[in-house]
């Protein structure tokens, strides 16, 4: 599965739905590999349907490890409710589609778990995403093997160092915060460049399983973080892991 830009437009109708198309709403999925989907959702389209549509986009079978993800007014991240409406959620009243991001909600203690290899690349492109965006707390020399591992599944063998830095700027590998402890980007390169060329031979299956294994190792994957305050309004984060 190799990450793409683009926008799909659909429809969610129920077999024998009396509403007219003007009287659902639009909702725009956002995908593990960047992808858009922009559905017409009816007012009877339950959760679990609509995670079925998108599930169908990738021909997903595990589909029970996935949920869709919204943000409300507070900027509070929530999942759909399988079992409820989509349209009776809480979104944001702001103007124009619904934004929803289909997400891995459920993890696994080890991707042998997973049967399908469809799972396992959606497993993978969610990790790159977390660490990426900071969600998933990294050790300095862990993110630079890790961005690696995601060159030689994204590009193959080492080349050269300077088609390792045209591919490093162009892919989402090193985090803000990694990059702000360091001298320069140039510096964060080399370290990368090292780890990469270690990798020779290795197929692209098998960096996605060893940048699996090592977010696996990390304490913080798979938890979801909401934001709460205390008795005195001071704002926490509260890690929640499922």
């Amino acid at each position: 599965m190799n990450a793409g830009q683009g926008c799909v437009n659909t429809s969610c109708i129920l077999p024998g739905d009396v509403y007219q198309m003007t009287e659902g709403k639009v909702c725009q999925v956002q995908l593990l590999d960047d992808r858009k989907l922009e559905l017409l959702v009816q007012p009877k389209l339950l959760s679990y349907e609509l995670l079925d549509l998108v599930s169908s986009h990738f021909n997903l079978k595990e589909k029970e490890f996935f949920g869709l993800a919204f943000f409300d007014d507070n900027g509070q991240c929530k999942w759909l409710q399988m079992d409820r409406r989509v349209l009776e959620h809480d979104f944001s009243k702001k103007p124009g589609a619904i934004p929803l991001k289909f997400l891995v909600r459920f993890y696994v203690e080890n991707i042998t778990q997973l049967k399908d290899i469809i799972t396992v690349e959606l497993f993978y492109l969610n990790a790159k995403s977390a660490v990426y965006n900071g969600m998933i707390e990294v050790e300095t020399e862990n993110v630079f093997k890790l961005a690696a591992y995601a060159l030689q599944e994204a590009k193959g063998d080492y080349t050269s160092d300077e088609n390792t830095r045209a591919d490093l700027r162009k892919l989402p590998t090193l985090p803000t915060k990694v990059l702000k402890e360091h001298p320069s980007l140039a510096y964060c390169e080399d370290q990368v460049i090292e780890c990469y060329k270690q990798l020779t031979g290795v197929s692209r299956g098998q960096a996605i399983v060893q940048y699996l294994t090592l977010v696996e190792s990390l304490p913080t994957y798979g938890v979801h973080y909401y934001e709460v305050k205390d008795k005195q309004g001071i704002p926490w984060w509260l890690g929640h892991q499922l």
